[in-house]
């Protein structure tokens, strides 16, 4: 069997999206559903909903099953996916612990790694915090957006500048955990 091995920021592109959030919440608390019924549950038609459906069984989060004439979707690590059951877990312990209120902060963590200079840049802060001309000469970004890709990490929780020194934190939510430590351990931007 091979293994695929899914680009960690296009899985948090996936993750940036709220009615994919949505029908995340929507298949922890109500499992088993059709695609019809999850596109009730969450406000969405069904060729949308399926869409949606489709692009997080691509990142290797959810499991099709075939009942009659129904799709049914449940959540499952694909074991092809070496990334899919950190995040997975990540994701159903966020679902399980937070209200919904605070879906948002999935959406924020997944836009803030959702490309790959971000991740990149994370990877250089990884060691210790650096002064923010080092930073963007290392990175090799163009200045605009390196200073974008910055506030986009900020907004995330991901870092802070002080002083002009650019420091990496990890915020305590169980999704950020988990995609930090998949970035440690070397993970495929």
């Amino acid at each position: 069997m091979k293994n695929l091995n899914p680009t960690l920021w296009r899985t948090c592109k996936m993750l940036a999206g709220q009615s994919r959030v949505r029908l995340l919440r929507a298949l922890h608390t109500h499992p088993g559903q059709s695609v019809s019924e999850l596109g009730r549950v969450v406000g969405l038609r069904e060729p949308a909903t399926s869409q949606e459906l489709r692009r997080i069984q691509s990142r290797g989060f959810l499991q099709a099953t075939r009942r009659g004439r129904y799709l049914i979707y449940q959540m499952a690590a694909d074991p092809q996916v070496a990334s899919a059951a950190p995040i997975l877990k990540a994701i159903r312990e966020s679902l399980a612990t937070l209200p919904p209120e605070r879906d948002i902060e999935m959406v924020n963590i997944g836009n803030a790694l959702a490309h790959e200079r971000r991740i990149r840049l994370i990877r250089q802060l990884l060691q210790q915090p650096l002064p923010l001309g080092e930073l963007l000469m290392n990175s090799r970004i163009p200045i605009r957006p390196f200073y974008l890709h910055l506030q986009t990490l900020q907004a995330g929780g991901f870092i802070v500048i002080l002083e002009r020194q650019v420091q990496l934190i990890t915020p305590p939510h169980p999704l950020a955990k988990a995609l930090i430590r998949l970035i440690q351990q070397g993970m495929t931007c």
